[in-house]
């Protein structure tokens, strides 16, 4: 029976729209269950259909391990496309090598089931076979919307189950690649600069190699062309390399150019759809651990540009059209923009913890007027245990806040949030003094709760109350005890400082900062800011006026 899909994710329909892969049209599937019936004698059973493809199994000698017990899931090309393929490639069924007929059938074979609601990114979860990962779309036609794999094929019919798996129908036959990074790189003479600077670095040969380990197979390779090279200022290797080699040996992992070169190769397979998914991602620049940003405006896929203390840096975009481009041992991506590396000193973070996209588009709100978030409401950078009490935005108008502003959690245990998780902004690799920076909020039926902070699971050493206020004494004996005012003036006591511990930042990235109820009921908890101030820097100043700015105090 045919029906529309309507049970794909939230993230899924996000993604297809970000990269502007899907119309209005909806995306007609045919979901059949074949009773007893094998992969294999299911297609055995409509010869009409599906003979060509079953000639290829026989020939590849898998008929047996494709009809019996298992899990799997098949991409069967139909008659129509299998004689397509035969006569592209000047051969028929009989005429294929037994290891010909095996690399068919291995590209179109997944073990483990697979419905299309597994059709979650560009690239299905799990690789074929063959050892490649299959990568999805859709395309829109007269006919409506289907998905399309590798960019070769259409699905006609899907989800058929058998006794062994999954079966997917295909009007053409998926190609695997037959060419490294490396290679794919070379062959293209628009790269030849990057090629050359590969070659001279070393990393040609490792983009060269294709690992048995399917763990350490996969990478991906962001190459810049001669034209977005030629627009920085170079138009041959020779004037890459007098600009970035600094010891005149590239090989070197110290050496500025290998850092180049290594800044735009990432771990595993990444196709836009997992760029775009994740905010970061680790290169393979070995002389401290880097990592390149990600972020999708629009449906434009962007590195590299991040709001750093609160100034945006302007990144590089990648193109669309000429990446997601499938080798043996990973994906090879176009960048329309030439980007160096982003190594960062440690430095003080004053991170405001209602700057973040969700709020400030509701103009009508931000800065203006407190606003509480509906139950239900997700938000891409927080994250609350219990649904049915999300955060507050508060709109502090004259009270001492920086920004005049705080984000208002209801924590509690056994009630309310037991935690809260926030995504930090990029804090660049080293030892820092984490400060809760609070407006504390007392009232007639406020309760005591102790709460902990946590940076990527290591918790931090000092317990604290949102209800404290700040003792009288003196900068230097508040600081002494873990305590410190953050505003100007400094005599307001309900403005409150107080430090979580110290953390090693080992990465330079974005963070998970996670806020944990220990004991206590409820209390107004009023987050203004968390600092993160390295610990061989001034801890208590510059302290913050209300309208945001720093004054030295």
């Amino acid at each position: 029976m045919k029906k529309l899909i309507q049970s794909l994710t939230l993230p899924l329909l996000g993604l297809l729209l970000g990269l502007g892969i899907m119309s209005c049209s909806d995306i007609t599937i045919v979901e059949t269950t074949t009773g007893d019936a094998n992969l294999y004698s299911y297609l055995q059973k409509y010869p009409e259909k599906y003979s060509d493809f079953t000639s290829i199994i026989d020939k590849s000698g898998y008929n047996s391990f494709l009809d019996a017990y298992g899990a799997y899931t098949m991409f069967a090309p139909n008659n129509t496309a299998v004689k397509a393929y035969l006569t592209q490639i000047g051969k028929t069924a009989d005429q294929l090598t037994k290891e010909e007929a095996q690399g068919i059938v291995k590209i179109h074979v997944i073990r483990d089931t697979l419905t299309t609601n597994s059709f979650k990114d560009g690239k299905l979860p799990l690789v074929t076979m063959y050892g490649q990962y299959i990568l999805s779309g859709v395309t829109n036609g007269t006919n409506g919307s289907s998905y399309t794999l590798n960019r070769q094929a259409n699905i006609v019919e899907s989800n058929i189950r058998t006794g062994n798996g999954m079966l997917h129908i295909l009007d053409g036959v998926l190609k695997p690649a037959t060419k490294t990074i490396a290679q794919l790189t070379e062959a293209n003479p628009d790269y030849s600069i990057f090629t050359q600077a590969l070659k001279e670095t070393g990393y040609y040969d490792s983009l060269n190699t294709v690992n048995e380990n399917l763990d350490k197979r996969f990478m991906t390779l962001v190459a810049e062309s001669n034209t977005v090279l030629a627009q920085a200022g170079f138009t041959n290797y020779a004037q890459l390399k007098a600009r970035y080699s600094k010891s005149g040996n590239p090989k070197l992992k110290s050496d500025s150019l290998n850092i180049f070169v290594a800044y735009h190769i990432l771990d595993g397979a990444k196709y836009l759809g997992d760029i775009i998914t994740a905010t970061s991602h680790i290169t393979k620049v070995s002389t401290e651990p880097t990592v390149v940003s990600s972020k999708l405006e629009g449906q434009t896929v962007l590195l590299n540009d991040d709001i750093f203390n609160g100034i945006r840096e302007m990144g590089v975009e990648l193109s669309r059209t000429l990446s997601d481009n499938t080798a043996t041992n990973g994906v090879l991506h176009s960048t329309l923009g030439h980007y160096g590396v982003k190594l960062r000193l440690p430095i003080r973070i004053d991170w405001d913890v209602c700057d973040f996209p969700e709020i400030k588009k509701l103009s009508t709100y931000y800065g203006k007027r407190t606003y509480g978030f509906p139950v239900g409401t997700v938000l891409n950078d927080i994250k609350w245990a219990n649904a049915s009490f999300p955060p507050t935005y508060v709109y502090a108008g004259s009270e001492n806040a920086a920004k005049r502003d705080y984000l208002q959690v209801p924590m509690g245990v056994p009630s309310r949030n037991l935690w809260l998780e926030m995504r930090t902004p990029i804090i660049p690799k080293g030892k820092y003094k984490v400060w809760m920076c609070y407006r504390r909020q007392r009232t007639s039926n406020s309760f005591t709760i102790t709460c902990t902070g946590a940076i990527d699971g290591e918790t931090l050493t000092r317990p604290f109350l949102f209800i404290d206020q700040v003792p009288n004494l003196s900068s230097g004996e508040l600081e002494s005890l873990g305590w410190k005012r953050y505003m100007s003036p400094g005599t307001d006591i309900n403005a409150a400082g107080r430090l979580l511990g110290t953390i090693d930042i080992k990465t330079t990235d974005r963070h998970l900062f996670r806020l944990t109820a220990i004991n206590g009921t409820h209390s107004p908890n009023n987050i203004d800011m968390i600092q993160f101030i390295p610990i061989d820097q001034n801890q208590l100043s510059p302290r913050h006026l209300p309208d945001g700015t720093l004054i030295a105090e």
